[in-house]
């Protein structure tokens, strides 16, 4: 059987081969890019001022106030997760309130900027829609 220096020399070895594995560096493929952290509070806050704004939009039909709060957060926070979102209810809302123009840039801004967002479709729907042809990257 072993003994207790057997076991320890065992466990020694063992402890330097997993050492020294760890600072080698295996490829596990690509590599996805790597973010920058989210401010936790300047999320939170832009996803309460994007529920507002929906809330806006789709129950009180109040535009402007809608357009006030997504406007807040493309100024104090252009990270925020849901830019994608925040860029296409723009579009929608100018177009409401009759500014095709600049309906249309937010239209082709999402699919500049965002060109893998689910908004994206809805965007190039929208060009058609204004006879806009959507502007190359």
């Amino acid at each position: 059987m072993f003994g207790m220096k057997s076991f320890a020399a065992m466990f020694i070895l063992a402890l330097v081969i997993l050492v020294s594995a760890g600072s080698k560096s295996f490829p596990q493929g690509p590599g996805k890019p790597i973010e920058a952290p989210h401010d936790a509070a300047l999320e939170i806050a832009s996803k309460h001022n994007l529920e507002v704004a929906r809330w806006n939009v789709t129950k009180r039909k109040a535009y402007e106030g809608a357009r006030d709060r997504l406007q807040e957060i493309i100024d104090t926070y252009p990270d925020f997760s849901r830019m994608d979102e925040v860029v296409f209810l723009m579009g929608e809302l100018h177009l409401k309130l009759g500014k095709s123009e600049r309906a249309a840039e937010y239209y082709n801004k999402l699919l500049k900027a965002y060109p893998e967002s689910e908004f994206a479709k809805k965007s190039r729907a929208r060009l058609d829609e204004l006879k806009v042809e959507p502007e190359k990257k």
